[in-house]
């Protein structure tokens, strides 16, 4: 059965796109026996891909304006098939994927692609760095404060001058202090968090060469 595509914006909320890795960059793809559709803020074309066997075709799909998922596919017949990745190395539970052609070297890692290992790189930082933030952000911290009302699910707090709804589960308020956990510090700006900060970036400088190397190295 031939493979049908929409390009544009296919309903009020949502666009598709498909493109063709060709020549070392992409494009749109070439349809066939297209037909367009234009009715108020729906507004796309339709058609059947008309590329040749083997091609990398690459889907996006974004709603309200933001991107939801980046897919990828081969061209085989008449059917887009998913990557045939192979294994790579390893990384925190999880196995890199690698997918090759003349053209492109294609990474998955836990459902994720990237183009390039740069990207790679990026990817798998901000991961370490997420997790580190949120084993040390829930370490706590007791602060000066000011109750100035109370329900049965939080406190009103002055910390260092600002006012804050505190809810009892994150924070516990008694004789003048409140103890909570440092993200809840650092995400309402009530005190300085540097030293947690500055520890947030050595845990993850540890990581960066590892992570480097492991990369590249694929």
């Amino acid at each position: 059965m031939p493979i049908n595509a929409r390009i544009g914006k296919i309903s009020k909320n949502e666009e598709e796109y498909y493109f063709a890795y060709e020549g070392g960059k992409w494009r749109q793809v070439k349809l066939k026996e297209k037909a367009w559709h234009s009715l108020k803020s729906v507004k796309y074309v339709e058609g059947i891909l008309d590329e040749k066997e083997g091609v990398v075709i690459k889907r996006v799909y974004k709603r309200s304006g933001k991107v939801i998922s980046v897919d990828y596919f081969v061209k085989r017949g008449d059917s887009l098939e998913d990557l045939n990745c192979i294994k790579g190395t390893e990384f925190e539970g999880e196995t890199i994927e690698i997918f090759k052609t003349d053209d492109i070297t294609i990474y998955r890692y836990a459902g994720n692609y990237f183009e390039d290992k740069t990207s790679l790189v990026k990817f798998l930082t901000l991961q370490i760095r997420r997790r580190v933030e949120e084993k040390l952000g829930s370490e706590l911290i007791s602060l000066d404060a000011k109750l100035k009302g109370e329900t049965d699910k939080a406190y009103l707090l002055v910390i260092n001058g600002k006012e804050v709804w505190v809810p009892k589960s994150v924070g516990k308020y008694l004789d003048g202090k409140v103890t909570l956990p440092i993200w809840f510090v650092k995400n309402n700006n009530l005190a300085d968090v540097k030293d947690y900060e500055e520890r947030v970036d050595n845990e993850v400088r540890k990581y960066e060469e590892k992570i480097a190397r492991l990369v590249f190295e694929l």
